[in-house]
């Protein structure tokens, strides 16, 4: 199991609940928060301090209380001592931190230890005590916990990481306290005028700088619609004997790191395709090779970013790391490559081939080809050193969260494409995975990767060997399962539930317009108020309240793919999506898997806009480069 270093946790600013007309980022924001935050989750000052010193746990402690609120959560709900191990292994890291240890005396001696916790605080429970819940995914006991497809159970489901030294935290707290611009010169005002954010329910945010982003800028949100559904948003454990004092359910949604993959402990969160020997008599070895050998558009697998390896176990990609500099100081690049808008150069070099990426230029930073090969960059820089933070709504309505800042901040010449102006005016999709730095900061061949100078989504990065491995992500194109990366997004909002880098850009890209003349972009369907309760554990899981509340992806929707369609572009338009309240009422709402199934819905008056607004493009982009369809 990979494990990846977090950056300090400090106090995340800005988590007001007020509606604001305008996302206005001040210096101000970090002295209000630590008020707020205390008192939306009902604590103290003193309560606050002692939550935070669980920041200063290492990350065998922090696994192993995740571990004791996992089981304690399933004593709760009567799950008997086998589920509980059997549904322990596939979420505990224990085997990472104890590799020769025995997991069955580790796994009883929790199950014993919590059983009596739970026990005494039932007998001393007074009347007036408040309820609490653990963060955990829900498991019942009837339900089954799919494997990953070699029947090795994943790891590390809500991608805990491990904290920075005090060292390095002090000093990228002084750096991010003194910085005034961003790196080079490039100013750090980003502004959009008046684009039509999640249906025009949310104006857009206005960010003075990268640095001020980083050390007091925090986006909040309180005026999308809520939703109906049921989840936990903040935990508890509470025991007369146990040292467990407390957890937070919400560490997922701070946690530094790309978050858990694709092959998660549930059908909600796996969407693995089974073999085609179930409910066969003859075993999988009868069968033949899949028809997309023969032809690509068939059943598959079909492996479409091929400059890259494909980790099925645990469900990464692993693709050529390249080096280049930025004019005039000549400050290191580090890169990757995804897409390409000539046929010939992606077949070549294996990458995605997006007619639509001619029409990016708008959006796209330049560079040229150096004498050596390399490529050297007139603009766009990126800073990796804020720490990621979400703070979700409440329960059942965890979209929109109360407060988000993304974790990786570009300046405002920053776009993942790029146009290379003196080799043909081709453009790349070239996204930024670390800047500035020498290879030796960033040497992290095997895991516990400094998130502080690395983009999230990475799980390992070798500038040895010149290789990065990033994780892969669970969506649908046209009812096929698929995994993609996600790399950057044009808000800092939706960068943060992504694990993205804010993008400003991007947010040239001419929406709306998707699959007309000069279209950049293809369309992304993301649902706020899909179904979320049990979680993981539910087959019909899918949404940004379910991605909030349990840590996984939300199952997006992904317009035309390489295969399937013509119109493939690595620029997704995000439309978000609401059920209606008859709608869900009556049983309809379930896990949608294809364009048309959604445009039909919203077209019956079953599928609205956010808030219920007019259902169409929510104003933002994100890059997400597809990797593979699954069948």
């Amino acid at each position: 199991m990979i494990k990846a270093t977090r950056k300090e946790e400090r106090t995340p600013p800005g988590a007001s609940r007020t509606k604001f007309i305008g996302l206005i980022l001040t210096g101000t924001a970090t002295l209000l928060f630590s008020a707020s935050f205390a008192a939306l989750h009902g604590q103290s000052p003193d309560a606050s301090k002692a939550a935070d010193s669980k920041t200063q746990l290492t990350p065998q402690e922090q696994s192993v209380r995740r571990d004791q609120a996992y089981v304690l959560k399933l004593l709760e709900k009567g799950t008997s001592s086998a589920k509980i191990e059997a549904s322990l292994q596939l979420t505990s890291r224990f085997t990472s931190f104890s590799p020769s240890g025995d997991f069955h005396a580790y796994a009883l001696g929790l199950i014993s230890k919590e059983r009596k916790s739970l026990d005494q605080t039932k007998q001393s429970q007074q009347p007036t005590a408040t309820t609490v819940t653990v963060l955990a995914p829900a498991v019942s006991d009837t339900s089954s916990v799919a494997s990953a497809p070699n029947g090795v159970a994943p790891s590390n489901p809500i991608g805990t990481s491990s904290v920075k030294s005090s060292q390095q935290t002090s000093q990228s707290s002084v750096q991010d306290n003194n910085a005034t611009s961003t790196p080079d010169g490039n100013p750090g005002t980003v502004s959009n005028a008046s684009p039509a954010i999640f249906g025009g329910v949310l104006p857009a945010a206005v960010i003075p700088s990268t640095a001020r982003l980083a050390s007091a800028g925090t986006v909040t949100n309180s005026n999308l619609a809520t939703v109906s559904a049921v989840s936990s948003t903040s935990a508890a454990v509470s025991s007369a004997s146990s040292t467990n004092a407390s957890v937070n359910s919400n560490t997922f949604n701070i946690d530094q790191g790309p978050g858990p993959g694709p092959i998660g402990p549930g059908p909600g969160c796996n969407l693995f395709p089974a073999p085609p020997s179930v409910g066969a008599s003859v075993p999988l070895t009868y069968f033949g090779p899949p028809p997309s050998e023969t032809n690509s558009s068939l059943v598959g697998p079909v492996q479409l970013l091929k400059s890259g390896t494909v980790d099925a176990t645990r469900g990464t990609i692993t693709l050529p790391l390249y080096l280049g500099h930025m004019k005039g100081s000549k400050k290191n690049v580090w890169y990757i490559l995804t897409d390409v808008d000539d046929p010939n150069v992606a077949a070549e070099l294996g990458l995605n081939f997006s007619a639509k990426l001619t029409f990016a230029s708008n959006a796209a930073r330049t560079a040229i080809l150096a004498a050596d090969g390399t490529l050297v960059f007139d603009k766009g820089t990126v800073d990796f050193s804020p720490v990621r933070s979400i703070v979700p709504g409440p329960s059942g309505a965890e979209f929109p969260p109360a407060s988000a800042q993304p974790g990786a901040v570009g300046d405002a010449d920053y776009s993942p494409f790029v146009q290379v102006t003196n080799a043909g005016g081709v453009i790349y999709n070239a996204p930024i995975v670390a800047f500035g730095v020498d290879a030796n900061q960033i040497n992290f061949p095997d895991g516990n990767v400094d998130y502080s100078k690395v983009h999230d989504e990475v799980v390992a990065i070798d500038p040895t060997n010149q290789t990065v491995t990033i994780n892969l992500i669970n969506g649908f194109s046209f009812g096929r399962p698929v995994w993609y990366i996600s790399m950057d997004t044009s808000i800092p909002l939706g960068a943060a539930i992504e694990h993205n880098t804010f993008a400003p850009l991007m947010q040239k890209l001419h929406l709306g317009t998707d699959d007309t003349f000069s279209s950049p972009i293809e369309r992304i369907f993301i649902s706020t108020n899909g179904p979320e309760s049990e979680g993981c554990n539910n087959p019909e899981r899918q949404g940004l309240s379910a991605d909030l509340a349990d840590g996984h992806r939300p199952n997006n929707v992904l317009g035309g793919i390489p295969t399937i369609a013509l119109d493939y572009s690595p620029a997704w338009d995000a439309q978000l999506f609401e059920w209606t309240k008859d709608a869900v009422a009556d049983g309809f709402r379930g896990q949608v898997r294809e364009e048309f199934q959604i445009l039909t819905f919203v077209q019956d008056g079953l599928i609205t806009g956010p808030g219920g607004k007019a259902f169409g493009s929510s104003g933002f982009s994100i890059n997400c480069p597809i990797a593979q369809r699954l069948d």
